[in-house]
């Protein structure tokens, strides 16, 4: 490298949040001006060789809405190698969405791109608040190599250099290219004079050349939102001039990582192992508070992943087995509304107000388009007849686990009570309103009396539709009830039938329940005891384990005076705990004969605001309703807690003081759980964000000592703490409120603001709340148990009704995966059309074999990437099941031909 002569790669870029301190629209307004001066660049200035569009598809996508006619314009800029696009649909954050969003984004990122040229082969990530474990293994399954990142890495000793391996936990790797101080946005010469330019490359320089392990340098030429820099061909001549000993280029990523693997000893460069979570010394990281910034924002992402992943396309995978309509398209746009509010600044919270009216509406219609097609794909598996619009005899309910299970399953039924005329005629009369229902009982196809438990019980109206009749408006009774599913066939369903009887069936339970003299309550089951004390808090044991926690489900408020961005405790805090105030009212709310509900209600007086030096002496009080779950035969102890959120700039945690003295946590992440070891810090060390022992976890996060563990589990909760002054401590973050985008001058973030200041009341998340979470009690050294729990808990239930009889599928099971780690992440209809993508994982640190047993026709079955072309193809054993390995922390695609 000594002695070859240097040579710095000018790459132009704007980074462009497709929404931020401005909503979309205003910012695609100005997007739309962008292209207009980047066409003129690129297109009659010749010195202007190169543009990116930021590593996201967006940019183009969203502009030719506007200006469709310039797609062709767009095309040749491609195919002239002027202009690099992709891979990416759109800069989503890495931590908060699920590891198939990302496979998603890759997806349609690189169908959108390959509509005008071939994308770009660079995992461009500059902006994310940190970077999971296993985006190598993403980036290689659609032929990745190279990386480009920023945020959370850097600083530190062994983290000098400019250029890494980065592997993922499986040992896939990919060459990473870390980011200067200044990230992506100081090589930009537009508003400067000749010795200014001279003067930021100077800058620049002294880093990057102490840095790099090649002659080969990237500067990266752009900012937030920024016009292409039309100076830098005239900044570049500048340079040439003051350094002729150095080569100046307008180059592109891909040039400039050619450059570097050609002159690079790959196992020389230092090795950078998992996620980054951390860079604090190195620019700003702002991963204090953005997995806890406008919680209901995670909880609909959320709701949204599990409706696609788990439901909508695995429904419609199984319908287009079976030779019925492929709707991926709609779906399709589903994906796009749920990536659009995964930018990394929307799903942070860390956006104005505006932003989030717009992203609840995206919210809105993904649930909408999952009510219409599941509707429809149902129809075509099971067709109904409008002409049957009375009673509800038929129930199909959906297992899409792949394996058979036990299982109480929430649904409704409801049954006839009388017709409703619609229209304006005076001579038509409504018939009368018939009785209501005297009794009922639910069988399995093979005659079997299904035990149930009625939740509730309420009169509403409801309607069937026609394709080419009005829909019948009738007034029902409708019963929300648990139905105790047995032999749940895996991948696949059961079809019960409803019949009406003259009184409701009694049916005995296996929970025992009741209140001790000294105002105490209990449960039980015959896996765990569950008892509530006077002040709230619960303890558990393990009948099976011989494990017991107590001290569980503490609610601690405390004052937040930070921003969107970072958590910050007050000068003087005041920490208010549920178990300091006696609770209004401790109930058995449900009482079998399937689960049993205790429900504890707590009124909390907290202070009203909080500023950067204290709380306020003026209170406000703060309801607090949990109720605690056990069914029958489950091993877990579930949570809904509800909260009116009365307080400002405050945050709300649920506690559980296990007493395993640890500071390692085991967190369930992307197509992984991440051993993560928490300690403290010399603050004096951080001068632009002090280090907060915050992290984010998927569907689990556990800790364990030598006898026993202990897991939580939560649906759009992601952020915890593991104390590290409590032994065993660990807190879930339920809402944090603050008032403004970024603050200067916060405890946790004294170097500068994060953002535009800009005041943002909806962020203090006033109002009703609800929460869903639920613990786990583990035997310790294998989290195979944990991983179980987790898929049993997050993965939901789909059902649809028939009010006449309809004759089942005679396949009930479509697939089976018989292994005791593999987790079942996707089954859709492949993008060609022509396949089925069976997808699971190995979350663990452990080897092990996966059989699949198929039980539907196909014509081959191949090992595939994540972008879903053909690896090899499989060969199955004698039985027909097609056997495969899942080294530690694996992803596995299987491409079924049909």
């Amino acid at each position: 490298m000594k002695d070859k002569k240097v040579t710095y790669h000018f790459v132009s870029q704007s980074h462009w949040d497709r929404e931020w301190v401005l909503s979309f629209e205003e910012y695609r307004v100005l997007l739309v001006d962008m292209w207009d001066a980047l066409f003129e660049l690129l297109e009659s200035n010749s010195g202007f060789k190169h543009f990116m569009t930021d590593g996201q598809m967006q940019m183009i996508i969203d502009y030719l809405e506007i200006k469709p006619q310039n797609f062709n314009r767009i095309k040749k800029l491609v195919e002239d190698k002027k202009l690099s696009i992709g891979p990416w649909y759109i800069q989503i954050d890495q931590f908060l969405p699920s590891g198939e969003s990302h496979i998603r984004n890759l997806l349609l990122g690189f169908e959108m791109a390959r509509r005008f040229g071939e994308p770009m082969k660079v995992g461009y990530i500059p902006d994310q608040f940190g970077h999971i474990a296993q985006m190598p293994q993403i980036l290689n399954g659609f032929d990745i190599d190279t990386a480009v990142i920023y945020r959370g890495f850097g600083g530190e000793p062994g983290q000098e250099s400019s250029e890494y391996i980065w592997k993922s936990p499986d040992e896939s790797k990919v060459l990473m290219f870390h980011l200067p101080k200044d990230g992506y946005s100081f090589g930009y010469f537009a508003m400067d004079d000749d010795e200014m330019i001279v003067q930021r490359f100077e800058r620049l320089r002294k880093e990057i050349d102490t840095r790099a392990q090649t002659s080969h340098r990237l500067i990266l030429n752009g900012g937030d939102h920024h016009w292409p820099d039309f100076k830098l061909p005239y900044a570049i001549k500048i340079l040439e001039e003051k350094y002729p000993e150095f080569d100046f280029i307008h180059s592109t990523l891909e040039d400039y990582a050619d450059k570097v693997k050609s002159e690079v000893k790959l196992e020389k460069l230092p090795e950078l192992l998992g996620e980054t979570r951390f860079g604090l010394k190195h620019a700003f990281a702002v991963i204090g508070g953005t997995a806890s910034s406008r919680i209901y924002v995670k909880q609909k992402n959320y709701s949204a992943q599990i409706k696609l992943e788990k439901i909508l396309e695995p429904l419609n995978a199984f319908a287009f087995v079976f030779g019925c309509k492929d709707r991926s398209e709609i779906i399709k746009q589903a994906w796009l509304y749920c990536l659009q509010n995964q930018d990394h600044d929307t799903i942070n919270g860390t956006c104005v107000d505006r932003v989030y009216h717009e992203a609840m509406t995206r919210y809105l219609k993904i649930e909408e388009i999952f009510n219409a097609l599941t509707f429809q794909i149902a129809n075509d598996l099971m067709p109904y007849d409008s002409k049957f619009y009375k009673d509800d005899v038929n129930l199909f309910i959906f297992n899409f686990l792949p394996f058979a299970l036990d299982k109480v399953i929430e649904c409704e039924v409801e049954f006839h009570l009388q017709d409703i005329i619609v229209g304006l005629n005076p001579d038509v009369k409504s018939p009368e309103k018939g009785t209501l229902v005297s009794g009922f009982k639910i069988f399995d196809q093979d005659g079997n009396e299904i035990k149930y438990q009625i939740l509730d019980r309420s009169e509403r109206y409801s309607l069937v539709w026609g394709y080419y009749e009005y829909p019948h408006q009738t007034l029902v009774e409708s019963f929300k009830i648990l139905l105790d599913v047995k032999n749940f066939p895996s991948f696949g369903f059961k079809k019960f039938n409803i019949v009406r009887v003259d009184e409701f069936p009694e049916y005995g339970s296996g929970i025992s329940y009741g209140e001790s003299g000294d105002g105490e309550f209990f449960m039980e089951n015959k896996f765990l005891r569950v008892e509530a004390s006077k002040d709230g808090s619960l303890r558990v044991f393990d009948k099976e384990k011989k494990i017991e926690f107590d001290k569980l489900n503490i609610f601690e408020e405390s004052g937040d005076a930070g921003d969107e961005y970072n958590y910050c405790f007050p000068e003087k805090d005041e920490i208010y705990y549920s178990t300091d105030i006696k609770p209004e009212k401790i109930e058995f709310v449900e009482t079998g004969p399937l689960r049993f509900a205790l429900q504890i209600k707590y009124k909390m007086l907290v202070p009203q605001s909080t500023d950067i030096h204290k709380r306020s002496d003026e209170k406000v009080e703060m309801e607090i309703v949990s109720t605690v779950y056990l069914e029958e035969n489950s091993k877990r102890v579930d949570f809904k807690t509800k909260v009116n959120n009365t307080a400002r700039d405050h945050r709300l945690r649920v506690i559980f003081d296990t007493g395993i003295d640890t500071n390692i946590s085991y967190a369930d992440s992307q197509f992984c759980v991440v051993k993560r070891t928490h300690r403290k810090y010399n603050w004096d060390e951080y001068p632009y964000e002090k280090p907060l022992n915050l992290e984010v976890f998927q569907r689990f996060v556990c800790l364990q000592d030598k006898s026993r563990g202990f897991a939580v589990f939560a649906k759009g909760l992601p952020e915890y703490e593991l104390s590290l002054d409590k032994p065993g401590r660990i807190a879930i973050t339920l809402l944090r409120g603050v008032g403004q985008l970024s603050k200067s001058n916060l405890k946790t973030r004294p170097g500068g603001d994060a953002g535009w200041k800009n005041e943002t009341p909806d962020a203090q998340c006033l109002g009703l709340h609800e929460f869903d979470y639920s613990i786990y009690l583990f035997k310790p050294g294998d989290l195979k148990d944990v991983n179980l729990q987790a898929e049993l808990y997050h993965n939901p239930t789909f059902y649809f009704k028939r009010k006449q009889d309809v004759e089942s599928l005679k396949l009930a099971s479509l697939f089976e995966i018989e292994s005791d780690v593999a987790v079942l992440s996707a089954f859709k209809v492949s993008e060609d059309k022509k396949a089925v993508i069976l997808r699971f994982y190995n979350p663990l640190e452990k080897f092990a074999e996966a059989r699949v047993k198929l039980n539907f026709k196909f014509k081959e079955v191949a090992l595939a990437k994540l972008n879903e072309s053909k690896i090899s193809t499989l060969t199955p054993d004698v039985n027909g099941t097609f056997t495969v390995n899942l080294s530690p922390f694996k992803i596995l695609t299987l491409r079924i031909e049909i």
